[in-house]
């Protein structure tokens, strides 16, 4: 199974999992135009949502389906940052995003987002492996595995994802409880 079919199969376990308020402003966040243009972030430096934006498209790159930036998800995770926590979550969020900043911008041969694909990717998977093997996670991997949590669970309950990738089922619909996966063929859309 390579990572693209892994994600869809998690973005159902992720998809249960939003909370209400989540889940609406995801819906309303990743809504806005592609071709936007002028767009400024609220609570993340420039650098930072940068950062966000080739952190996120990395572990989701564009291929037959879109890619992390395709649906905006370094806006949301800003749109999230400003709108939804507290200034003292806020400001440890943004704390742990900086953190993760000096970090990814000194493992390599420059500033992260300015590195060749094949060169994040290699970061990101030798910090993925450090992350998920760590009992005592420092500061680092915490700040890892929380942004790749982000940009996973507002990957898969975007609308273009909900519409283009998973299955769609607009509401209202009917309810029906228990549906073979060979009828439908992937994961249903929440959004």
């Amino acid at each position: 199974m390579n990572r693209r079919d892994a994600l869809k199969y998690t973005g159902l376990a992720f998809g249960y999992a939003a909370t209400a308020g989540t889940l609406a402003t995801m819906m309303q966040s990743c809504q806005a135009d592609v071709s936007s243009d002028g767009w400024t972030p609220s609570t993340l430096t420039n650098d930072q949502v940068k950062l966000v934006a080739e952190v996120a498209e990395t572990l989701i790159p564009a291929t037959d389906t879109p890619g992390a930036k395709d649906v905006m998800v370094h806006r949301y995770i800003d749109s999230w940052l400003t709108g939804f926590l507290t200034d003292e979550n806020q400001k440890q969020a943004v704390a742990s995003i900086a953190t993760l900043e000096t970090y990814l911008n000194e493992a390599g041969s420059g500033k992260f987002a300015d590195l060749s694909a094949e060169e994040k990717l290699e970061i990101l998977t030798a910090l993925n492996k450090e992350a998920i093997g760590a009992e005592d996670k420092n500061p680092v991997q915490q700040a890892y595995l929380s942004m790749k949590g982000q940009v996973i669970n507002t990957y898969f309950t975007s609308e273009k994802v909900g519409e283009e990738v998973l299955n769609y089922l607009p509401v209202p619909g009917p309810y029906e409880s228990c549906i073979p996966y060979e009828e439908v063929g992937k994961v249903y859309s929440l959004s």
